[in-house]
């Protein structure tokens, strides 16, 4: 019988020259007193995991059965610290993917919990969102990883940046010679990025720019795939 592997992840700036900052983190924990803030998936039994010394509901439920706040900030702690602690550990490694650091664990399992490097990170992102950025770390979202152009002709291009060049190419000119083709590649490009094809091409240029918080015109690399004349329109309407 084969073994499961469970991993976990972690991302933080490639480009930072500081580590973590794990004492920002509990700093701006302290200052929290939503606890709805706090993304537990079962907060009474995970609570009691992580405070092995609260045996009894009521000492961190309200009447209303809402967890207290002091509780998920000292829960909230416990996972800073032991984050911090599995970050520095040889049960984890890191390694470079565009312009991120991703702190990698995980292991063989048949069943049994996870390792506790592995539970740290996951519990991560059960922090406030807040807490998490503080300590400079990159939430999971829906975010190129990367658009290296746009820092100088001395970073190296990265599959995501040849992604979305094609992606802007397709999706900002007005006529597409070779339909056949053209369409077929514009629906792989569209299993990572907004389909090429689905909206006007000055319309898909906003769109892309909003929906990744980034204007591409402003990457040497990415506006060189961009429609002369679509691209024009798109600065005229940054200007207004």
């Amino acid at each position: 019988m084969g073994a499961n592997m469970l991993t976990a992840t972690i991302a933080f700036p490639a480009e930072s020259t500081e580590p973590p900052n794990f004492d920002r983190g509990r700093q701006l924990l302290e200052e929290i007193t939503d606890a709805s803030l706090f993304t537990f998936d079962e907060p009474e039994a995970e609570l009691e995991e992580l405070l092995p010394d609260l045996d009894d509901e009521s000492d961190f439920v309200d009447e209303n059965g809402e967890v207290l706040i002091e509780y998920t900030r000292r829960a909230g702690l416990v996972i800073i610290n032991n984050l911090e602690k599995a970050l520095d550990s040889r049960e984890t490694t890191f390694l470079t993917v565009a312009d991120y650091r991703l702190y990698i664990t995980g292991g063989p399992t048949n069943g049994d919990n996870p390792t506790n490097a592995t539970q740290a990170i996951w519990d991560a992102y059960k922090l406030p969102e807040s807490v998490f950025l503080a300590m400079g770390f990159i939430p999971d979202y829906e975010q190129p990883l990367s658009h290296a152009n746009s820092r100088g002709a001395s970073t190296p291009l990265t599959d995501t940046d040849v992604v979305d060049a094609i992606a802007l190419c397709l999706g900002t000119s007005p006529q597409w010679p070779g339909t056949d083709t053209l369409k077929r590649i514009a629906e792989a490009i569209g299993k990572v990025r907004d389909e090429p094809g689905n909206a006007k091409p000055a319309e898909y240029l906003k769109r892309w720019s909003e929906r990744y918080s980034f204007d591409p015109l402003s990457s040497k690399f990415l506006s060189a795939y961009i429609d002369e004349e679509i691209g024009k329109a798109g600065e005229d309407e940054n200007e207004d």
